[in-house]
């Protein structure tokens, strides 16, 4: 059997991997990026569920672009509403039908450093070529961004502007307008992924980049975060003649979505208590947070550098000695499991050999000292 070569070159996702490891018992995850199971709005669904079998037709096959009722509540939620949505399996779906129909072999791509570990496979197993992208608190070097696009035939820009992961940080307003010009100016498509957005427990919300310009920007949601990440419900939005091209591709792809998934992920939205399902979340996550934050800082000190995050999932722990790899390995001895910085770079790419991305999310607040501990033994 002869594999194709950009499917042989494919790096594994080391969190899928490790996953594995993480379920054995004693062992403290912190590895992948997954919402509390207790906080799982299933309350809020269950009658929906039980009158699934009472409505066959939500059985038989939809159409591509997804459940209509579904469709017409994100149109209302969005600003641009004249923007068609397509329904796919997960965000991750929806970066594989942007790859499809918008990238070859050899094109550049921007994505900042630190990356989305999804997104990075999905675009190195279509053979574009991905332009790294330094950025810090104050969202992407701008210089270095411009100079890609003016100089490197930029296709795509992708980008996670709010609680970004791994780092956890959200782009400025200048930061946002500045890119949004950017785009526009050398006709680069924005990319802006948005599964952590709804989960601001501190701070101001901003307005999306991709509302900033409208006609050259794919937007990607998810449901993952603030639902249920088994149904594996995304969406995104776009310019008609995109999501024209995607839905085809999805076609040809997997016909459609599940209809009861999306059934199910509808009637969460427009539940009477679905904000203060929100509401709750978001406290939990910031209690999840202020806890972790709190043994970090006095049971490590001066051995660890955190930025401060206002939502999200994670915390990216900076380290002032030691190789994050071989730290992580050893706090899985330890039954601590966490990611190395350099599992978000792409090959042939600088890493970050001093990082740790930590998911609090999923964490048991009460199981926060034992968890820091065991990282203190590794460290």
């Amino acid at each position: 059997m002869k594999f194709a070569r950009n499917a042989q070159s494919l790096d594994a996702s080391y969190i899928r991997e490790i996953l594995s490891a993480a379920n054995q018992p004693e062992m403290i995850s912190m590895a992948g990026g997954l919402p509390a199971s207790s906080l799982l709005p299933v309350q809020l669904i269950r009658a929906t569920c039980e009158s699934l079998a009472d409505n066959h037709h939500l059985f038989q096959y939809g159409s591509s672009q997804g459940y209509e009722p579904l469709i017409d509540t994100m149109k209302q939620q969005s600003q641009h509403s004249d923007k068609p949505w397509l329904i796919c399996n997960g965000s991750q779906q929806a970066l594989d039908l942007i790859a499809r129909a918008l990238l070859e072999a050899g094109d550049n791509i921007v994505a900042e450093v630190p990356a989305y570990l999804g997104a990075l496979q999905v675009f190195q197993l279509t053979g574009a070529t991905i332009c790294p992208l330094n950025s810090d608190t104050a969202g992407p070097d701008l210089n270095q961004l411009e100079d890609y696009f003016k100089h490197h035939n930029v296709k795509l820009f992708y980008c996670v502007p709010d609680f970004h992961n791994p780092t956890g940080r959200v782009w400025p307003r200048e930061t946002r307008i500045a890119v949004a010009q950017l785009c526009r100016d050398y006709d680069v498509t924005l990319i802006e992924d948005a599964p952590y957005r709804e989960l601001r427990f501190a701070g101001e919300q901003l307005g999306y980049v991709s509302d900033l310009c409208p006609e050259i920007s794919i937007r990607l949601t998810s449901f993952s975060k603030i639902g249920f990440p088994g149904l594996r419900v995304g969406a995104m939005n776009g310019p008609t003649a995109f999501i024209t091209i995607a839905e085809r591709i999805k076609q040809a792809t997997d016909l459609h979505t599940g209809i009861p998934q999306q059934a199910i992920i509808h009637a969460l939205l427009n539940h009477a208590e679905f904000e203060q399902h929100l509401t709750r979340l978001r406290r939990g996550y910031q209690e999840r947070y202020q806890c972790l934050s709190r043994e970090l800082t006095q049971q490590l000190g001066d051995q660890i550098q955190f930025d401060t995050v206002e939502g999200g999932m994670f915390v990216w722990l900076k380290l002032t000695q030691g190789d994050s790899a071989e730290i992580a390995a050893r706090a899985l001895q330890h039954n601590l499991a966490v990611v190395p910085g350099a599992a978000f770079y792409p090959t042939d790419t600088a890493l970050e050999n001093h990082a740790l991305r930590l998911n609090f999310s999923n964490t048991d607040p009460a199981l926060f000292p034992e968890a820091v501990a065991r990282l203190a033994k590794a460290l």
